[in-house]
């Protein structure tokens, strides 16, 4: 008995539509593996762009300190960095001495109203009673 000429060319359709999804979805895998890759190294660059970010700041502190015991002089180029090094320092120590008074107020404020208040007894809930009764009339 010979095939009806009607399934094979629906069995044609489902399989070129099953050939394109296949090469459709291989294109797809390519393309997630391709920024897959580039997502690594993506990261990998952050990373070493931190490392690399982290290593200057601890040489940075290390000169920094070096300089204030005075176990190193920087040439005259370098005293505008020193003085700004120097002001936030000063800006930091003094924001830490405002939030130091700051708490310091808040504890002296919390300490009067302990004082001036006594204690207030936390009254008994009483019970919830039912404000409408009955049905709903519609």
């Amino acid at each position: 008995m010979a095939a009806d000429p009607k399934q094979s060319e629906v069995m044609r359709q489902i399989n070129e539509a099953f050939q394109a999804a296949e090469s459709k979805l291989a294109k797809l895998r390519e393309a997630v593996e391709r920024n897959t890759e580039l997502a690594r190294a993506n990261g990998k660059a952050a990373f070493l762009k931190d490392k690399k970010e982290q290593t200057h700041r601890e040489l940075g502190e290390a000169v920094w300190q070096s300089i204030q015991q005075g176990r190193l002089t920087l040439p005259p180029g370098f005293d505008r960095f020193l003085a700004s090094i120097a002001a936030a320092e000063k800006a930091a120590s003094d924001h830490a001495a405002q939030l130091t008074d700051l708490l310091r107020e808040g504890e002296e404020a919390a300490e009067r109203l302990k004082v001036a208040k006594p204690p207030v007894a936390k009254s008994v809930a009483r019970p919830q009673t039912v404000v409408a009764t009955g049905t709903k009339k519609r």
